[in-house]
């Protein structure tokens, strides 16, 4: 499913980003090759000039000038003084020259310029300038008649557009090139970002499944003792039911607390888990809460001390309930972690804009490695201890109960050995 769904985000991420990409890459050629167009004109009309103002200038034509000014520009010209032709053959075969000048004066004709009339003005030339074709080839052409000291000359410019359709064809032939990889590299990367986006989807199905399947297995063993608790109960004598109907009545107190547990877990990871803030006194919610357990810490043989500061602290705004569930969960773990003649502190204190509700023990301790681990749903830090009150969900409801109020509730080690749970809880909320 999840390959699938890779797939098909990767494909139309491509698709929109490669369609933005080719429209780009199309406007881009277009006014490259607008600019390649404009400046070849710009180029030929700065040549046409620079003819006309040495026909004007210099009363002999020098044969060596037209030829290198051919060359150079990769021109042919056809110059004629008062209607004859000038004597140069130029660089270009006769026929071709011959042909091409030819097409440009049919076509300054078919423009309403006779490039055979001399000019109208004696201190103004006339000019046309075209596009014209021949054999599937264009060329930018000239035609123009200059009036001169000793009669008129009329001159035709003609230059191919090859070199400059060359030039655009390698230019769309490099965007088109640069369009295919950035395609390729837009793929891939479409790729590799659907499968980061679908990552932690796919994670949180797997951790969803094992929360399931972790939620049926504890829901299994105490529905097991209830039935066999009940049937054993029809046949046992009765100085003998009192006995299962006890053991019944704990598991389904223990399944109780089992589903509490979950339904607060699925409130929180919904974010429908709602809060009643008020103004509470947390001196006395801890003295509340640790003599709830005297009698659990006794029977163990465990000291459960509250350590409070010697100076009243500010109230506290938030939901009391929630924060005496958290302080329950860490009391009981520590009471049911702590060999008999240790000892459970429960401290507090305020500053810096934040309380600091402290629960430390002298049990064994938690190595580093398994310190975040503890908080994750079902886990165990020691999985060959099977404590049949505890199912691994305490310290996951305890964190949600710390994100909730905008705290944080993290595991270090306590000094002198065992562990220490600290909850840091923010002033104001």
């Amino acid at each position: 499913m999840f390959e699938r769904a890779r797939h098909m985000l990767a494909l139309q991420c491509t698709l929109i980003t490669g369609i933005i990409l080719l429209a780009m890459a199309a406007a881009f050629s277009l006014v490259s090759q607008r600019q390649l167009s404009e400046k070849a004109d710009a180029s030929f009309q700065s040549d046409v000039n620079a003819i006309l103002y040495h026909l004007r200038s210099q009363p002999v034509l020098d044969h060596t000038w037209l030829s290198q000014t051919e060359n150079n520009g990769a021109l042919i010209l056809a110059i004629e003084l008062n209607g004859a032709p000038l004597l140069y053959s130029g660089a270009t075969r006769l026929e071709d020259r011959d042909r091409l000048v030819a097409l440009a004066w049919a076509s300054a004709l078919s423009q309403g310029f006779d490039p055979m009339q001399p000019p109208d003005s004696r201190l103004q030339d006339q000019e046309v300038r075209f596009l014209f074709s021949d054999s599937g080839e264009r060329f930018r052409a000239a035609c123009a008649v200059v009036p001169l000291d000793s009669g008129w000359a009329n001159i035709t410019v003609v230059r191919s557009m090859a070199p400059e359709r060359a030039q655009i064809s390698a230019q769309f032939w490099a965007f088109g090139a640069l369009t295919l990889l950035g395609l390729g590299l837009l793929a891939l990367f479409s790729w590799g970002f659907a499968g980061h986006v679908l990552r932690p989807i796919q994670e949180s199905q797997k951790k969803q499944a094992a929360f399931i399947a972790a939620a049926s297995h504890e829901l299994r063993s105490p529905l097991a003792v209830i039935h066999s608790g009940l049937t054993a109960l029809q046949e046992a004598p009765p100085d003998r039911a009192e006995h299962f109907r006890v053991l019944a009545d704990g598991e389904c107190l223990r399944m109780s607390r089992l589903v509490g547990d979950l339904l607060s877990l699925a409130n929180a990871d919904s974010g429908s888990w709602s809060m009643l803030p008020g103004e509470v006194e947390l001196e006395t919610l801890v003295l509340t809460v640790c003599e709830g357990f005297e009698a659990q810490a006794r029977q163990a043989d465990i000291q459960l001390t509250p350590l409070l500061p010697a100076q009243p602290l500010p109230r506290c705004h938030c939901d009391g309930e929630r924060v005496a569930q958290l302080l329950s969960i860490l009391i009981d773990n520590g009471l049911s972690y702590t060999p008999a003649g240790g000892r459970v502190e429960v401290s507090i204190s305020a500053g810096e804009g934040r309380f600091l509700l402290l629960v430390s023990d002298t049990g064994p301790g938690v190595p580093d490695d398994q310190k975040e681990q503890i908080f994750q749903r079902f886990y165990r830090a020691d999985p060959s201890r099977r404590d049949r009150s505890h199912y691994g969900l305490g310290l996951s409801v305890a964190r949600e109960i710390a994100a909730l109020h905008n705290g944080s509730l993290t595991l270090s080690d306590a000094p002198g050995g065992g562990a220490r749970f600290v909850f840091v809880l923010p002033q104001s909320q």
